[in-house]
């Protein structure tokens, strides 16, 4: 690594540069299959770099305050956007499904606190929120699996291990899953169940997935996190229609379940959950409500609410500082930095200057980044938004060039993309991806090839 370089850019290893600088054998990519690496996670099917991304206390700070505030603002859009309207919530997120509304707004108003991943990008005017992911089956908590095999790499990780932390997200939620649990089914005595829906019915497993790996990992945690409080229970897994009401309770087979995580991105319920769930027989963060919390159309209903003085006046400006610009396409005049366009004519002319993606989308599925693609591509995006009603524009947020590895171990240019998790009052911490610059094709995802790090606050002399 040339240290003369890194000192006049932005990089990932921040002013620390010193006390990394002759680390010379750090993996660009590393082996997962590590005896310090849990099982489940040995053959890990995205890369992950040997370098740490470092930041300070008040930048740890400016994350935490937005993934605990979004969410809390997220909640407040159906009464302060839509006057609880069951009618036009109807129309807008369940395209016309008005029974489907009614049910998401009646577990909407019980106020259930849900996981958080905000997704940013920090630009020249600082971090920017691209889209809110909610529930819990957000990705990227993994990284701290990886801790202490990165660790090992290097010696000022090892020799100085206080000076740098980095958050266990999982354990986070794993207490916070629990806390929650306790706080809404008061009939709790001193067992708790939790009932994880992996998409599958039993018959439906592969023979690979017999022994249930990544059942008996989250079992492990969640037993841990119980004994602290001097509770027991057990974590089950299968398809959630396979719940059933006994009694009052709703049950796995003739075990009681206290709570249910949706781990699928599909939201799914039968009429035993939504019951025990209205009685408060069971936690259930995943309910029908929030189709209308992880809709990304939500940015641009924010932005309106903020510039119109809905929330309190520094939530209103954590709004404006940190959502980019966002509106839903339709043939519309709007407001674009205090001047009024056409939107689709603002769109066809200006494609470098926005991003165009899908209100449910996942996985960098449905993005279209105007600066990558042609004027024939960027047309047929702005034609396919038209057609389905259900997509954002918004202004294109570049990340800022960060100095990282690349796959053959050189300092070049990268983009970042920040996740940082929310877990009701606990700041879950924060996790990177990344893509060469070079190699940058506008979307940066795991799933489309970005390499993951983890980060690690560093403590305040």
């Amino acid at each position: 690594m040339e240290t003369q370089e890194i000192t006049k850019q932005y990089s990932i290893i921040s002013e620390k540069y010193t006390e990394f600088k002759d680390n010379q054998n750090v993996p660009a990519r590393i082996n997962t299959n590590d005896e310090s690496v849990p099982d489940l996670f040995k053959e890990y099917v995205y890369a992950v770099t040997g370098w740490p991304v470092l930041i300070d206390s008040d930048t740890a700070r400016e994350l935490s305050t937005l993934s605990l505030t979004i969410p809390k603002l997220l909640h407040q859009i159906p009464s302060l956007y839509f006057d609880n309207n069951v009618k036009k919530i109807r129309d807008f997120y369940f395209e016309g499904d008005e029974m489907s509304a009614e049910f998401a707004m009646m577990c909407h108003k019980k106020n259930i606190e849900t996981g958080c991943r905000l997704d940013l990008t920090y630009t020249e005017d600082g971090f920017k929120i691209l889209e809110a992911n909610i529930g819990s089956s957000i990705g990227g908590w993994q990284i701290h699996s990886f801790e202490n095999l990165i660790r090992k790499f290097h010696s000022e990780l090892t020799e100085n291990y206080d000076q740098y932390k980095s958050k266990n997200t999982l354990k986070i939620y794993m207490n916070f899953l629990i806390e929650q649990i306790l706080s809404k089914v008061p009939s709790i005595k001193d067992t708790i169940n939790i009932f994880i829906d992996n998409g599958f019915d039993e018959s439906d497993l592969d023979p690979e997935f017999a022994d249930q790996t990544s059942l008996l990992f989250f079992n492990d945690l969640f037993k841990q996190e119980l004994a602290k409080r001097g509770l027991t229970g057990e974590a089950y897994s299968g398809n959630v229609s396979e719940l059933v009401l006994i009694g009052d309770n709703l049950c796995f087979k003739d075990v009681v379940i206290h709570g249910i995580t949706v781990l699928s991105m599909e939201i799914k319920v039968n009429t035993s959950v939504f019951r025990a769930f209205v009685t408060d027989k069971v936690y259930f963060p995943d309910h029908l409500g929030l189709k209308m919390m992880g809709d990304k159309r939500n940015l641009a209903v924010l932005l309106e609410l903020a510039y119109a003085g809905k929330f309190q006046p520094e939530e209103n400006q954590l709004i404006i500082k940190n959502i980019p610009w966002t509106a839903f396409i339709q043939n519309k005049n709007i407001i674009f930095r205090d001047k009024e366009y056409n939107l689709l004519e603002l769109l066809k002319n200006n494609k470098d200057q926005f991003v165009i993606k899908v209100a449910r989308g996942y996985q960098g599925k449905d993005v279209f980044v105007g600066k990558f693609l042609s004027n024939d591509e960027w047309l047929e995006a702005i034609h396919t938004a038209l057609a389905t009603n259900a997509f954002i524009a918004q202004e294109f947020s570049g990340s800022i060039d960060f100095l990282a590895p690349n796959a053959q171990s050189e300092w070049t240019p990268h983009k970042l993309i920040w996740g940082a998790f929310g877990f009701g009052d606990s700041y879950g911490g924060v996790w990177v991806r990344m893509s060469e610059v070079k190699t940058d094709v506008g979307v940066i995802n795991s799933a489309t090839g970005a390499v993951e790090a983890i980060v690690f606050e560093v403590a305040d002399k």
